[in-house]
């Protein structure tokens, strides 16, 4: 019997750990969760010399937990002056409207602020805020993505024209 709860003990940690159980002091319900993929552009390409540069970054949502909003996209740009290969760990804020494929329900904006940090060889991106008009107002949301960072050989030359991040969206934490 000690064994089934300390195993018990063990999934529900690790359940909590990774996010699939929320904790008690939760304040809202998740009202959907979906897996996230998304490509940045930048134009002109990132080095490690400082220059204004646009960006433009694509979304894809999709294995959503919504019935109503399955699946989903959005496009975010923008100009950053003073942008390197490593300028992509600074924070900053935004905007996104998510347009679900179902087109009977309406986007939803998703206004956050968003902090970058090295995990492995990899960057994460985390965009926390609240969904501030259309479907799934006035719901906290969460984005968390996932790519690795620019390469160093390209950045030093060329220079990195292109970036893809894997991850989630939560709404309703």
């Amino acid at each position: 019997m000690r064994h089934i709860r300390t195993a018990l003990a063990i999934v529900v940690l690790h359940l909590v750990v990774v996010g699939l159980v929320a904790p008690a002091t939760a304040h809202a319900a998740v009202d959907q969760e979906c897996v996230l993929s998304e490509v940045i552009t930048y134009d002109p390409p990132l080095t490690d010399t400082p220059r204004t540069v646009t960006f433009h970054v694509s979304g894809q949502l999709f294995n959503c937990t919504s019935s109503s909003a399955s699946t989903g996209s959005y496009a975010e740009s923008g100009t950053v002056t003073g942008a390197t290969c490593s300028g992509t760990l600074s924070p900053g804020s935004g905007i996104r409207v998510f347009t679900w494929t179902n087109g009977a329900i309406a986007p939803s904006t998703f206004s956050y602020n968003r902090t970058a940090t090295r995990v492995g060889g990899n960057i994460q991106v985390v965009a926390v805020g609240s969904i501030t008009s259309g479907t799934f107002t006035p719901d906290p949301a969460k984005s968390v993505g996932l790519g690795a960072q620019p390469d160093p050989t390209a950045c030093a030359t060329t220079g990195v024209s292109r970036l893809t991040a894997a991850g989630s969206v939560t709404i309703g934490l």
